[in-house]
């Protein structure tokens, strides 16, 4: 099968983060200037679907970088049971590819009218989530044709690692990371991964993992196998997998782990060792150094590098964006497109 649009969009992401970077101190300055003299005392998002997982990305970030509490709110508190939540003090963050999804588009009007200041992270022009907004950040991923969103949700996750950058410049991640990325994405496009294809190609069911800021990216990629292969496949964080899912493993049990550098890794090692015990079948995408320094754990297994760690956070950026390869090359493996899956639409809207 030629190259998809999946695979075209995905390598797309370079140029995107590109413009991403440029003028960004211009965009976000109106909101900082707006919340100087509000004192926030948590985040909620808004989101469905890919944005939900970018919503639990800035979850994690928005926690770590500025210590504010950050929870994801369910639109159908709003549109289905009609109550309305305080959100005096509050920041309230919607994403979305469209921004045309109408649960999304009435719980943004409660908050907003209910004391939030709120932005989104929108992919589409002059769409109505934006119109009950306060402050609108384009992703500027570009018009998507692939049903599963690839580039938009990586612009997703750009927006937020600079959104919480211009709220806490001190404390933050730095945003020169997005150079070394791009570096990065720039060095990816000639890399000859041997992506395990052959190994999964009879798999019914995916376990894939992660913790931290790699558990959204785990939640994304088991998103993504569902999408293109028609695959079951279920995200658990670290933390929880020992709590029941542990139960479902046996021999050759396909499993998929995200390996970050960072305080989650001895955990994760830990993890690992116990899913050996049982024989599972675990593909590891990691760090240069976490593969270098447990050749012995990983005999055998295959395994995927995304270079030498940038940062915890600007890693999930190039763990996903290796999935989506690996998604896209194993969907055509098994004789499906992944840019149109069987029962899905690019736009989906919900009350």
């Amino acid at each position: 099968m030629e190259t998809t649009l999946m695979e075209k969009e995905t390598n797309e992401t370079l140029s995107i983060i590109n413009n991403l970077i440029l003028n960004s101190d211009v965009l976000f300055l109106p909101i900082i200037t707006a919340l100087r003299n509000v004192e926030i005392h948590f985040i909620a998002t808004i989101a469905r679907g890919s944005s939900d997982h970018a919503a639990t990305f800035a979850k994690y970030v928005f926690e770590t970088q500025l210590e504010i509490a950050t929870a994801s709110i369910a639109p159908s508190i709003h549109t289905i049971y009609q109550k309305n939540i305080n959100y005096k003090n509050s920041l309230v963050l919607g994403i979305s590819q469209s921004g045309k999804s109408f649960d999304l588009v009435e719980s943004m009007k409660y908050a907003k009218q209910n004391g939030a200041v709120t932005v989104s992270f929108i992919n589409e022009n002059n769409s109505p989530l934006a119109d009950q907004s306060k402050f609108n950040i384009p992703l500027l991923a570009g018009k998507e044709y692939s049903v599963a969103a690839t580039k938009s949700f990586i612009a997703s996750l750009v927006r937020i690692i600079q959104l919480a950058y211009y709220l806490n410049p001190q404390n933050s991640i730095n945003i020169d990371c997005f150079k070394v990325i791009s570096q990065r994405l720039n060095e990816f496009a000639n890399d000859k991964d041997e992506f395990p294809i052959e190994t999964f190609k009879n798999a019914k069911n995916f376990l894939v993992l992660g913790r931290g800021y790699t558990f959204p990216i785990a939640m994304e990629a088991a998103l993504k196998l569902k999408e293109t292969s028609g695959i079951h496949a279920e995200a658990f964080s670290g933390a929880e997998v020992m709590h029941g899912p542990f139960e479902l493993i046996n021999k050759s049990f396909p499993v998929i782990v995200f390996l970050n550098k960072d305080e989650t890794l001895p955990n994760m090692l830990l993890l690992i060792e116990n899913f050996l015990k049982k024989e599972a079948n675990i593909f590891i995408i990691g760090t240069n150094e976490i593969l270098k320094e447990n050749k012995t754990l990983f005999l055998n297994l295959p395994v995927i590098s995304i270079g030498n760690s940038i940062h915890p956070i600007a890693n999930s950026i190039l763990f996903i964006h290796k999935f989506y390869k690996f998604s896209a090359l194993f969907a055509k493996s098994l004789g499906r497109n992944p840019d149109t899956p069987k029962n899905l639409n690019k736009v989906t809207s919900t009350l």
